[in-house]
């Protein structure tokens, strides 16, 4: 038996053997059994289940199969395994795991390699803290904490992950929990030696390992002790050998890959299970690989060391389900924002809207009741100046009258002198004036105006001047522009003329100063076939408002004002079928802006 192990031995350095039975002609026809194995792979003492296992196939086999060994290499295990393609393999479970969770490998587990310590497959490794026997101080787990640890391998269950399982399980960060860690050259003996040595504070083994060194008298009595050991289970003693780990799992895996043709895998099945068990293990059934899974997840370990990466990149492709669901989650949340605000800003327009309609109205109602007081106010003011007019037509005829009687009697009796004759007949052409003002008022108030005669613009406008001037302010000098010599008009002269002195006594009114200068000027111009009689000042400059009233409702901008000069100035110019339009100046003052058409002699 140690010769063949020592075969074997040669077989894991080498890298590969074709196994051929003895007698078997060079021409050998045979299909050929391909079987991978982990060349780094740790077994306990004297304990070599592929070696066995093998040299059991082979000679059950020989007759249908020859074998040949693949070898492999844990750090690079799934990609030696598309590449040499075997028919089986035979690895510790923690690997096989691995293989199984590699998509088109299609591994399947036959048997799975049990200590004879154990009553079940799923459960046959775990780990054991080992001291010295002197080590009073380390007597449980939570004592090996900043302790320096002595293992053969970090890579395996029995050796590092079923211990760190354990540490984690009682609550502590298994990464940070050792001071250092010390691997092993020699294995579970140079793990022993490492602490008797005092280089070591204390060390794993797998289960069973320490059980099998003492019997085999590498060890003596009392020179090492088990750290904090499971108590056993004293109803149904499943498991026999010291240990530190309340969790057990499973050992070696042998296990069929996809390719290979199921009469190979009934055959090969069938020997494996009529394999005798040796002095220290036997393959049995086992399906249940869900505690080695959990811890493999558990610790991050194996195909979930990717978990210990942190990078972007990493965390990116890892999470990428997370991330895009996210992502889409946050994409629908700005969407449902933008919508908000849009409708927010919708209903805010709407809103905004409505309250500038609203506004708009309600300014329209105050201005409509301003326009329908003047109007009230002007047919009350029309009326009374009906009355007045009317009142007036008596008192203007005896003054006439009068005045005649006065001519009359000077004349017959040579009385007076030139200025008595003078007054007497300014009196008598004033009255009559008065009288012919106050029938035009009355007629436009009856809406009966007089007919429209041929007329000079120009001269109307020079008379209305004069007019001013001897009414109001005889020194003041109104200048007239144009370049004109005659503007024919169709017009009633006198309510134009009223019309244009109205404008002017306004202009000037609103021009006087504190010393009681009035400027006012007006320019005759011919545009498009209309006369454009501009009348300007120099005056306050008006706000919108006021401009406003005499524009739209014709009212006064004096607080002693009633409109009713501006009201008739209206309804003469309607009358004339012009134009009326009040206009501010820059720095202060309005132009009044009169168009009419012209005659066509």
């Amino acid at each position: 038996m140690r010769n063949w192990k020592n075969l074997f031995s040669l077989v894991l350095i080498g890298g590969a053997l074709t196994v051929t039975l003895s007698g078997q002609a060079t021409a050998d026809h045979r299909p050929t059994v391909s079987i991978g194995y982990i060349s780094q792979t740790v077994y306990g003492v004297e304990d070599n289940p592929v070696g066995s296992t093998i040299e059991y196939l082979q000679d059950k086999l020989k007759e249908r199969y020859r074998f040949k060994m693949v070898r492999l290499t844990s750090s690079n295990l799934i990609e030696d395994i598309k590449n040499q393609k075997p028919n089986f393999i035979i690895v510790p479970s923690e690997y096989f795991i691995q293989v199984t969770s590699e998509a088109g490998l299609g591994a399947h587990d036959i048997a799975v390699r049990k200590t004879i310590f154990s009553t079940d497959a799923s459960r046959s490794i775990g780990s054991v803290f080992i001291t010295t026997f002197g080590r009073n101080d380390l007597n449980t787990v939570e004592s090996l904490k900043g302790k320096s640890i002595a293992t053969a391998d970090t890579d395996t269950v029995g050796d590092w992950w079923a211990a760190l399982g354990e540490i984690k399980n009682r609550g502590f960060n298994p990464e940070q929990f050792f001071g250092k860690v010390n691997l092993s050259p020699f294995f579970f003996t140079g793990v022993v030696e490492e602490v008797l040595s005092g280089k070591s504070d204390a060390g794993i083994l797998p289960t069973c390992a320490l059980e099998l060194m003492q019997g085999e008298g590498l060890l003596s009595p009392n020179s090492i002790k088990v750290i904090d050991p499971v108590k056993p289970n004293t109803g149904n003693k499943d498991f026999f050998c010291l240990r530190s780990t309340q969790n057990l799992y499973p050992g070696t895996v042998m296990a069929s890959m996809q390719h290979t043709p199921d009469a190979v895998v009934k055959q090969v099945a069938i020997a494996l299970f009529t394999m005798p068990a040796t002095s220290k293990s036997e393959w049995a059934v086992s399906n249940d690989f869900s505690e080695i899974l959990a811890l493999m997840k558990e610790l991050k370990f194996g195909m979930f060391s990717t978990l210990r990466d942190y990078s972007f990149t990493t965390i990116v492709k890892r999470y990428s389900t997370e991330i895009i669901f996210v992502l889409l989650v946050l994409f629908l949340l700005f969407l449902n924002e933008v919508r908000i605000h849009r409708l927010v800003d919708k209903r805010t327009f709407q809103l905004s809207s409505a309250l500038r309609a609203k506004e708009k109205a309600e300014k329209e109602a105050i201005e409509g009741r301003k326009r329908l007081s003047h109007i009230e106010r002007s047919g009350v003011i029309s009326q009374m100046s009906n009355i007045i007019a009317h009142e007036l037509k008596q008192p203007l005829g005896a003054l006439i009258n009068y005045a005649a009687v006065l001519k009359l009697k000077e004349k017959k009796q040579q009385l007076g002198d030139a200025l008595t004759t003078t007054i007497v007949s300014n009196i008598d052409s004033e009255a009559k004036r008065i009288a012919a003002i106050v029938d035009s008022v009355r007629k436009f108030a009856k809406k009966e105006q007089a007919p429209k005669i041929p007329c000079d613009l120009l001269a109307i406008t020079r008379k209305a001047i004069r007019t001013y001037q001897q009414q109001e302010d005889p020194d003041i000098i109104i200048p007239l522009e144009t370049q004109f010599t005659q503007a024919p008009v169709t017009a009633d002269p006198l309510s134009l003329e009223l019309l244009i002195l109205n404008v002017i006594r306004n202009g000037a009114s609103a021009s006087k100063t504190d010393s009681g200068v009035a400027s006012v000027g007006i320019k005759l111009s011919l545009e498009n076939s209309k006369w454009l009689l501009s009348i300007s000042n120099e005056g306050n400059e008006l706000t919108d408002e006021q401009l406003a009233r005499l524009s739209i409702m014709g009212e006064s901008v004096k607080p002693e004002g009633l409109g009713l000069g501006l009201s008739i100035v209206r309804e003469i110019a309607d009358y004339h079928s012009a134009s009326l339009v009040f206009e501010k100046r820059p720095g202060g003052g309005i132009t009044a802006e009169i168009a009419m058409d012209k005659r066509d002699d």
